[in-house]
């Protein structure tokens, strides 16, 4: 995996525990907007696990490629194709 890539799944992965901690400690003016962008973002990604899902059931844990995609999206497929 190149280190874009990796970086950029560090990222998301960040923005996910600030949505998470967000849920519990509201941010004031942006608790909002920070919400509707995860929401966004988890439609999204169900979106992808729904659509690609015959290609995850193939895997060998397909749970856990199945949550990796609902988390990172378009930044696990390469790793699906390895």
């Amino acid at each position: 995996m190149s280190h874009t890539l990796s970086f950029a799944k560090g990222a998301l992965a960040m923005f996910w525990l600030v949505a998470a901690l967000n849920l519990i400690y509201p941010f004031g003016e942006l608790h909002r907007p920070l919400m509707l962008l995860a929401g966004a973002l988890l439609l999204a990604h169900l979106g992808e696990v729904l659509l690609f899902g015959r290609r995850l059931r193939a895997r060998r844990r397909p749970w856990l490629e199945r949550l990796q995609v609902l988390l990172f999206g378009l930044l696990h497929w390469p790793a699906l194709r390895a």
